[in-house]
């Protein structure tokens, strides 16, 4: 991993000036929700001296220029943990850092003095009487003023939003990506407003915290941990950042340095200068471009490859992207793109990593090792295969009603699969369908009383509406409760031939084979093609039947309160729940008078049931008890 991101940083550093580790570009708009072109701004925040106060200047305003402007006004990235901020330059929701830079924290008492004079004093005492930090002197005496201008009050108490600040600075279609501090003050030789970013000192402060040579280095060569190599320039590992993926091997975290001796950390896990930026600037470009969403978490992700390949890196990672996009984020049929059909000839393996971060910390909460190329395309390609043979059986599921989400079709992936696992609200950094993901990426074997007790769960959510308390669960509403079902159950029933083609699940195989050749009418027929495809024992087929008579006799209750489907019980029903409901079914159709309605189902039931050595699990009954009642050919005008 280590070895990937060196890789991958000497690639991006190509090019890149010296300043281009530490500077951090913003994020940016281009158009909005009905496809309008958006323009981007940058704005000057005037610390006027000569008039004492701070205003935003309509005149410095104008457009965004994303090549020269992140440098032009050093947009650095921010450092969090015990570093001072020390920035002239933010995005609008980062302006705090501008505001700690000349003013300490807005919240403090007693506060004398901005960061900026804080780490000038402490740790560049060469600047203690240079003009900069005159100047950061004088503008603190704007504290109270700035203060002002952000301070709303809401019920009698008051409050600071910085967010004041921009209030009617643009128009529609408008967009500010950049505050950057400038300075006007007659008696410091700045009679127009001058960007605080081109003020001399203040560049000389950056070069003496980014480029000054350690003072322990001599010129004896030390062993880099990164790159092998033999190097003068080694000291232990030093990042510009707290957000950075290189967290992963500091001294709190060991996840990959965890047999290293503690007391000799420092000496061990020592890197190159010139490696130490590689890895920063690494870090950077994988997290701001290849992240993918797994089970509710950013993952970020990270290939590793032989070392002896030749590699297109931008060619290798944007494939890596695509097909994690494929199987992770909801992607609508009629935006698929054919560039999956691309291939990368060497081999590779890919590791997705979880973590969770506030910009002052990274922490590691999940890790998808080692999937290799070859397994990784497997569950793609499978999951593809499944979904399209689940549109296949059109005359009785609708596949496409039930892959439906934000209002188009979408493809069946591990993003689909998300949605059907109960995600309780305090369980999201780690929950179950991360862990199942988990096992499937990482080729391990699964078990269907498992998937099988996430179906029974899923289900007692839609019964009881419990959607406040499971994050992840699409609403349907009381009246659509059918539908509910009838959606889960045959997503899990995908779910369950992707981990059956995997050979990641064991399932019982039919005792004698599936056959259409005693099928009669069309619904008969519908139904032998079902269990050829879904290969059903006997025992399934019970259950299937039984389902099939509590979907007649509801429909028979249409327009009662109550039905027969509140007998089931959703979190189980062993052999005697099973015999009992099977007679109540017999009974309210006689009571309806259409016994004729079950005939067929009942004594189908009766054929495939053993009562005298019945071992279906109690969940499993339900399973495929909803299956049958689910399960009909397609008609607009009722329920078959």
């Amino acid at each position: 991993m280590l070895s990937t991101l060196l890789k991958i940083g000497q690639w991006q550093s190509e090019g890149m000036t010296e300043w281009g580790r530490f500077i951090d570009a913003p994020k940016i708009v281009r158009e909005n929700k009905k496809k309008e072109k958006i323009t981007n701004y940058v704005v000057g925040l005037v610390f006027d001296l000569d008039e004492q106060r701070v205003y935003l200047d309509r005149n410095t305003l104008k457009e965004y220029d994303e090549e020269k402007d992140p440098k032009r006004f050093m947009s650095l990235k921010v450092q969090g943990g015990n570093n001072k901020a020390i920035y002239v330059t933010a995005e609008p929701s980062k302006v705090i850092q501008i505001f700690k830079t000349f003013f300490g924290k807005p919240d403090g008492e007693n506060v004398s003095k901005g960061e900026l004079i804080e780490a000038i004093d402490k740790g560049f005492s060469e600047l203690k009487n240079s003009r900069l930090h005159e100047i950061a002197e004088n503008i603190f005496t704007l504290r109270n003023p700035f203060l002002e201008m952000v301070t709303i009050e809401e019920k009698g108490e008051k409050s600071i939003d910085f967010k004041k600040l921009f209030e009617n600075i643009l128009g529609s279609n408008e967009h500010l990506v950049l505050v950057y501090a400038c300075i006007k003050s007659a008696k410091f030789g700045f009679h127009e407003i001058t960007p605080l970013a081109q003020v001399e000192d203040y560049l000389e402060l950056l070069k003496a915290k980014f480029f000054a040579m350690p003072t322990t280095q001599s010129k004896q060569q030390k062993l880099c941990y990164a790159s092998g190599e033999l190097r003068e320039d080694v000291e232990a590992l030093s990042l510009t950042t707290r957000y950075s993926l290189n967290k992963m091997f500091v001294t709190e975290t060991k996840n990959y340095a965890s047999l290293f001796d503690e007391n000799l950390f420092s000496h061990n896990y020592q890197l190159s200068t010139d490696n130490q930026g590689s890895l920063d600037i690494a870090s950077t470009f994988l997290l701001n471009n290849y992240k993918v969403r797994i089970a509710g978490l950013d993952h970020v992700l990270l290939p590793l490859f032989l070392d002896s390949s030749k590699i297109d890196w931008e060619m290798a990672l944007d494939k890596l992207k695509t097909d994690s996009d494929l199987l992770f984020s909801f992607n609508a049929l009629s935006e698929l793109t054919k560039n999956i059909e691309s291939k990368i000839a060497d081999t590779y393996w890919i590791t997705f990593l979880a973590f969770e971060s506030d910009g002052n910390f990274f922490k590691t909460i999940n890790l998808i090792k080692d999937v290799s190329k070859f397994h990784f395309q497997h569950v793609i390609e499978t999951f593809q295969q499944v979904d399209w043979q689940m549109r296949e059986m059109k005359e009785v599921l609708d596949w496409d009603a039930a892959s439906m989400d934000y209002g188009k079709i979408g493809q069946f992936n591990l993003n689909s699969v998300y949605g059907l696992i109960p995600i309780r609200k305090d369980k999201e950094k780690r929950n179950k369908a991360l862990l199942l993901f988990k096992a499937i990426l990482e080729n391990r074997k699964i078990e269907l009383q498992q998937i099988l007790s996430y179906f029974t769960e899923l289900v007692s959510c839609h019964q009881y509406q419990r959607y406040a308390s499971y994050t992840n669960i699409k609403e349907y509403g009381n009246e659509y409760f059918g539908i509910a079902i009838r959606d889960s159950v045959f997503k899990y029933h995908a779910f369950i031939q992707v981990l059956t083609k995997l050979n990641l699940i064991n399932m019982e195989q039919p005792t004698q084979p599936n056959s259409r050749e005693d099928a009669g009418n069309d619904y008969e027929k519908s139904i032998a093609d079902f269990f050829l495809k879904m290969q059903f024992t006997s025992p399934q087929k019970a259950m299937f039947f039984l389902g099939r008579m509590l979907n007649s006799v509801a429909y028979l209750q249409k327009d009662k309160s109550k039905t027969v489907i509140d007998k089931v019980n959703y979190h189980g029903m062993d052999k005697d729940d099973i015999v009992r409901l099977r007679k109540d079914l017999f009974e309210k159709a006689k009571q309806y008078g259409k016994p004729e309605k079950i005939i067929f189902n009942d004594s189908q039931f009766g054929s495939h049931f053993d009562f005298n050595n019945w071992n279906m699990s109690p969940e499993e009954s339900v399973f495929f008890l909803l299956t049958g009642y689910s399960f009909g050919i397609i008609k607009k005008d009722s329920q078959s």
